[in-house]
C-alpha cells in the first residue's frame, strides 16, 4: 500500500511540475522589456510635402485587428493569403489618405498568428520616417480563442503603433490597471492595454497625440480606464494642442456606456453626430457600434472628419480620419 501510495504521489508531483514548468514558460515573454517601448526615427529624410503647407496635418485611427478581418477572435485557421491581401488593402488605404499620423492598435511584430511578419514595418516602409512602438502583449502561449488547443501555440508579439511624417520628439506609455475579478492564469496571459503618448513637431509647434486601448470585456476595469485616460488627456490639453484617438470599446447607445464619461467633458469630437444617428465603427462587415474615436481640444481647428467606410473588412474596426489646423493664439 505504500508503495502505490508513493508512487501516485510521484506522478502527482510529476504533473504539477509539469503544469507549474508550462505556466511559468507560456507567460515569458519573446522580447526585453526595452524591446517593449521604442521610438525610431529615419531623419535622413522628410516625407514629402509636410514642410511646405501651413498648420494643416491629418490623423487616422485604426484597430487593424492585426490584420485578420472578420476572423478576429474567431478560432479559425488563417491562410497567410488573408493577410498579405489585407497588408496591400491597408498599404493602399494609407497611400489614398494619406494621413501625417497614424495611430494603430492590435498590430502584430512578427507574432505567429500573423506569418511572422512586422506590420508595423511593412505600414511604415518610405512613408512614416517617425515610429513609436509600445507593446502590450508578449507571450509565447495565449488560450484564446479557447479552441481549437492548437490555436494557443506560437508567439504572439502585438501592441499600438504611432507612425508620424513630421519628427516625434517624446514618447511615454501609461499601462493601466489589469481586470482585478479576474483570475491570476488569466492575467498572466491576457494583454496590457495602454496609454501610448507622443510629442510631434508639427510646422513649429509641439503637439499631443494619444493613442489608447481600453478594456473590451470587464465593463468595470474599462470605466476605471477611461476616468485614467481622460485624466491624463487633460493633464497634457491644458498645455498643448492634443488629440487623443483610439478603441474606447463602447459605444454611446449601449446601456451605461462607459464612453459617457469622455462625452460629458465637452470635448472636441469627430464625425460623432448624436444617439439617432451614429457613425458606427464596428463590425466593419455591418456597423452597429461606435468604439473608435478622435478627441482634441480647443488649440486645434476641426477642418473634416469622418468614419472610412472604404477601408472594407482590413479589420472588423474601420478606421477614424481627421484634418486639424493648429488654432491661431
Amino acid at each position: 500500500m505504500k508503495t502505490v501510495f508513493r508512487v501516485a504521489l510521484g506522478i502527482l508531483l510529476l504533473i504539477c511540475g509539469m503544469v507549474a514548468g508550462f505556466y511559468f514558460w507560456g507567460q515569458q515573454p519573446n522580447l526585453s522589456k526595452a524591446d517593449h517601448v521604442m521610438l525610431r526615427a529615419d531623419s535622413s529624410y522628410l516625407a514629402v510635402g509636410v514642410t511646405d503647407r501651413d498648420t494643416v496635418f491629418s490623423i487616422l485611427t485604426y484597430n487593424i485587428g492585426y490584420l485578420s478581418g472578420m476572423t478576429n477572435n474567431e478560432a479559425v485557421k488563417r491562410e497567410q493569403s488573408l493577410f498579405d491581401g489585407n497588408l496591400q488593402k491597408a498599404r493602399n488605404l494609407l497611400a489614398d489618405l494619406s494621413p501625417d499620423v497614424v495611430c494603430l492598435q492590435e498590430i502584430d511584430y512578427g507574432s505567429s498568428r500573423s506569418y511572422q511578419v512586422d506590420q508595423e514595418e511593412t505600414l511604415a516602409d518610405t512613408i512614416y520616417p517617425f515610429v513609436a512602438r509600445a507593446v502590450n502583449w508578449d507571450k509565447r502561449y495565449v488560450p484564446f480563442p479557447y479552441w481549437p488547443p492548437s490555436m494557443h501555440f506560437g508567439k504572439v508579439i502585438s501592441g499600438q503603433s504611432i507612425l508620424s511624417k513630421f519628427p516625434m520628439w517624446g514618447h511615454s506609455v501609461d499601462t493601466l490597471a489589469a481586470v482585478a475579478s479576474a483570475p491570476f492564469y488569466y492575467r498572466a496571459f491576457y494583454l496590457n492595454r495602454l496609454a501610448q503618448v507622443a510629442k510631434l513637431l508639427i510646422q513649429g509647434s509641439e503637439v499631443i497625440v494619444i493613442n489608447v486601448h481600453l478594456e473590451a470585456f470587464d465593463r468595470d476595469t474599462r470605466d476605471q480606464h477611461t476616468h485614467a485616460v481622460l485624466q491624463l488627456y487633460q493633464q497634457y490639453s491644458n498645455q498643448y494642442p492634443t488629440v487623443m484617438v483610439g478603441d474606447f470599446n463602447s459605444s454611446p447607445d449601449e446601456v451605461n456606456p462607459t464612453i459617457s464619461t469622455m462625452l460629458r467633458e465637452n470635448l472636441g469630437t469627430v464625425d460623432l453626430g448624436n444617439v439617432f444617428k451614429i457613425p458606427y465603427t464596428y463590425s466593419s462587415d455591418n456597423p452597429t457600434s461606435r468604439l473608435d474615436y478622435i478627441f482634441y481640444n480647443d488649440a486645434l481647428e476641426l477642418v473634416t472628419g469622418r468614419v472610412v467606410t472604404e477601408a472594407g473588412q482590413i479589420s472588423d474596426h474601420l478606421p477614424v480620419w481627421a484634418v486639424f489646423r493648429l488654432a491661431l493664439k
